[in-house]
């Protein structure tokens, strides 16, 4: 694929990816902010249990095909679509025998994990995992072509059930019910939409040859999504295990929602940033190019963004929870802060391990990650909370500093290009931060407060364009905005003449 073509199918697809997450994580923290009011920390809490039981059997039904159908090059359609079938019944196999499982010991699995008497809601929830199994391969192989067109729409028909489906039941009084109905509600529309919009259907195909191939790659991708669970979730069990349901609510949904919005601009560029570094994976200059690029003009909206949550923190935790979510606060600002920096670093790194099939740099990655936070959490938990949320942010930032030392021996990246990169992110941010501090005293009314975002937002810009590293990123984004905005103007004046006539 020539450069330039693959530029233009970057840039095709980095809209479509960037328009579909920004629609879905504007509804998601939406609906997310009516239930916080219409749902107990406590309930919350149940919900996080219950979850980490269904997200970790969701990772043996994937087995890691996805990943290994997205960078994998093909010799022809025909090898792809044979693959994509085996990866597909595969998958099914495994999520059917693993819901199956769920069912029989859901009383003693809801008892291991703290919340007894949950069975039946763990039962239900495990649904999801076959209906996931459909969704899987199709949504790789749309990833596969560049098609990010099409997962846009089902995505965004996906976003759309906790407004239609989760906020009635919670206003019904169905309590936890409603988000885990929600949930297979939307896995359900998912499997659907993209099953049927597919130019691939799954056929009676099975070859063990090509599920050996596969799995050679996969095994490692399979572990590394393990351990990336357990990342995920070792702090849920600790919190669960040590402390009420009511802290478990605070710090679970106060990671979800930080992730949810760093993933406006996160998500949007990770899964084309994959997508790309797997076609030049052999071109070194290139590969480092892409990786760089994407750093720095991510960082230019990533950074200040992680700042301002952190700045603003109270305010932005009333805003999105409500007044009974305060204690969250300080874990909301701090998490931020290391979210930008480990998506840039820990994520992007991450994926540069896949692109160049070294899965084991991921698993080797991940372990590391989780002994530091294993032994950051055991170590403060019965401190207090405060000292927990300080521990999971210096963690997760921990996680960022391991890929960059990982990225630098094995891939051969330049931790100083990265970090240069993220200078003028910085810079700007910081200007952010005196602004703040300068100007907070003066009032604490919501409508100060505003303005001081405002404010703050206009001295980030001002910093950037000055700045001629930014400037340079920046300038062609407003020149092509105000192209367009001037053709629509025109031809809307175009239109009133013509109608006038």
């Amino acid at each position: 694929m020539e450069r330039k073509e693959l530029n233009n199918k970057i840039f095709s697809s980095v809209k479509w990816a960037s328009i579909t997450e920004i629609a879905a994580k504007l509804i998601s923290p939406i609906s997310s902010m009516v239930l916080a009011r219409l749902l107990s920390p406590a309930e919350f809490g149940v919900v996080a249990t219950v979850t980490m039981v269904t997200s970790l059997a969701d990772v043996f039904t994937d087995a890691g095909f996805q990943k290994y159908l997205i960078q994998k090059k093909f010799n022809s359609d025909r090898e792809l679509k044979e693959s994509a079938n085996v990866a597909f019944w595969t998958n099914v196999s495994i999520s059917v025998f693993l819901w199956l499982i769920i069912c029989i010991f859901s009383d003693s699995i809801a008892t291991l994990v703290g919340n007894p008497g949950l069975g039946s809601v763990i039962s239900f929830a495990s649904i999801s995992l076959v209906l996931t199994s459909f969704s899987s391969i199709q949504m790789a192989i749309y990833k596969k072509k560049f098609d990010f067109k099409t997962l846009f729409f089902a995505r965004i028909i996906g976003a759309f059930m906790p407004v239609v489906v989760t906020i009635p039941l919670a206003l019904l009084g169905f309590s936890y019910w409603s988000i885990v109905i929600g949930t297979v509600a939307t896995n359900l529309s998912n499997a659907i939409i993209l099953t049927v919009k597919s130019d691939w259907k799954p056929f009676l195909f099975y070859k063990f040859s090509l599920l050996k191939k596969m799995f050679s790659f996969s095994m490692w991708t399979l572990v590394e999504t393990i351990l990336l669970w357990m990342t995920s979730y070792i702090g849920t069990f600790i919190v669960g295990r040590f402390l009420s349901a009511y802290y478990l609510g605070i710090y679970k949904n106060s990671i979800s929602m930080v992730t949810s919005i760093m993933n406006i601009i996160a998500a949007s560029t990770s899964s084309v940033l994959l997508s790309s570094l797997s076609v030049v994976k052999n071109n070194n200059h290139e590969f480092g190019d892409i990786l760089y690029s994407f750093q720095k003009s991510v960082g230019l909206l990533l950074i200040p963004l992680g700042t301002g949550v952190f700045l603003y923190k109270e305010f932005v935790t009333n805003i999105l929870f409500g007044s009974q979510w305060m204690e969250a606060s300080m874990f909301v600002g701090l998490y931020s802060l290391a979210m930008a920096f480990s998506i840039l670093t820990g994520q992007y790194i991450s994926l540069t391990f896949t692109a160049k099939e070294k899965p084991k740099l991921s698993v080797i990655s991940q372990i590391l990650y989780l002994i530091i936070s294993v032994l950051l959490l055991l170590f403060t938990v019965q401190k207090g909370f405060i000292y927990l949320i300080i521990a999971t942010s210096v963690a997760r930032g921990c996680f960022g500093l391991i890929n960059i030392l990982l990225g630098k021996k094995y891939i051969g990246l330049s931790p100083t290009r990265m970090l240069a990169g993220m200078v003028p992110s910085v810079l700007g941010s910081a200007a952010m931060a005196i602004i703040t501090i300068a100007l907070k005293n003066i009032s604490d009314s919501i409508g100060w407060t505003l303005a001081m975002i405002l404010i703050c937002i206009c001295v980030y810009v001002a910093v950037e364009l000055i700045i001629p590293q930014s400037r340079a990123i920046i300038m062609p984004i407003i020149k092509n905005t105000a192209a367009k905005i001037k053709k629509f103007t025109g031809l809307r004046k175009h239109n009133k003449n013509e109608m006038s006539k």
